[in-house]
């Protein structure tokens, strides 16, 4: 999800139900240093309650120096990746990884609670690889060195995002600890959303690529529970709408030249499953102005409401 959680994606989360928000994932080593540029990820807006910040590392006594660094900026939470399956991560030792070395990811989770009277909380994978799917056991050692909540994501690392995420292994992780439970991974719609649910019994839902140009998710999901009817579809114009309405955080946040190059990948999603939509993602490549941006959504919807560039 890097790249995708800037806080104009999350606000527009946010409108539709998210009840908690986090931040892209910034390296604990560059905010104990105060490298200005990992404390430009964690802007929040005023309005972000409960919201987390979400950081990697691998080295306790650095994860001690960033956490007081991230309650300085107002957050309510601090989230330990131990799930990102990415090489130039793991390869530190960092994100998954650390499910291979329990014992460490205690350590740091042990100073983090230590260093600071926010919430930590720690989200995980399965299991490095099939071999060893240690969740449950792992999540028993989050636990006891003092995380308050735990996020599994069912694949293990070295499936990265491909098969299936492990329903089953979700629900041990939830009956092998006392803390809430977040389940992730595959959930896309309700349907699926009500799979994660049932199976799991998890305590709620972590939503990270089902949201990526479908921010309505949390409210669909959230009328579910809720007992209410489900609401209806947006319309073409209202999904061109929240293109233009998230490109216009989106520019106000980075400016133009380079708000256009974030929206070239965001911009995509929102045109899956709609009539030419191969089309429409090949002209993301090339925009440039917030001109092309309504352009594009023009193309998108006869009549889209345009927001003003301000």
């Amino acid at each position: 999800m890097a790249g995708n959680t800037n806080l104009a994606y999350r606000r527009l989360c946010r409108r539709f139900g998210a009840e908690l928000t986090t931040t892209e994932m910034v390296s604990s080593k560059a905010l104990a240093h105060g490298d200005g540029k990992s404390l430009k990820y964690l802007e929040k807006g005023k309005e972000e309650f409960p919201v987390a910040a979400q950081v990697f590392g691998m080295e306790p006594e650095v994860l001690a120096k960033a956490v007081p660094k991230i309650e300085e900026q107002g957050f309510h939470i601090v989230d330990l990746n131990i799930g990102c399956p990415v090489p130039k991560i793991t390869g530190c030792g960092g994100g998954s990884a650390l499910l291979k070395n329990p014992q460490l990811a205690g350590d740091c989770v042990r100073a983090m609670c230590q260093s600071t009277s926010l919430p930590i909380t720690v989200k995980i994978r399965a299991g490095w690889d099939d071999d060893n799917k240690n969740a449950p056991t792992f999540a028993q050692e989050m636990e006891e060195a003092g995380a308050s909540a735990i996020t599994v994501h069912g694949r293990t690392r070295e499936q990265k995002y491909k098969g299936r995420s492990d329903l089953n292994l979700i629900s041990q992780v939830v009956k092998s600890v006392s803390v809430p439970v977040l389940g992730n991974g595959d959930v896309l719609d309700l349907e699926s959303a009500k799979r994660m649910f049932e199976s799991t019994g998890c305590a709620g839902i972590a939503i990270g690529r089902g949201a990526l140009g479908r921010p309505w998710i949390f409210r669909d999901i959230k009328a579910w529970l809720n007992g209410d009817p489900a609401p209806s579809p947006l319309s073409t114009d209202e999904r061109a709408q929240l293109l233009l309405e998230l490109g216009k955080g989106i520019l106000q946040l980075f400016g133009e030249n380079r708000g256009m190059k974030i929206m070239r990948r965001l911009a995509p999603d929102f045109f899956k499953g709609t009539q030419g939509a191969p089309g429409l993602r090949g002209r993301c490549n090339s925009l440039e102005t917030w001109s092309d941006l309504e352009d594009l959504a023009g193309s998108f919807a006869p009549s889209p409401l345009r927001a003003a560039h301000s």
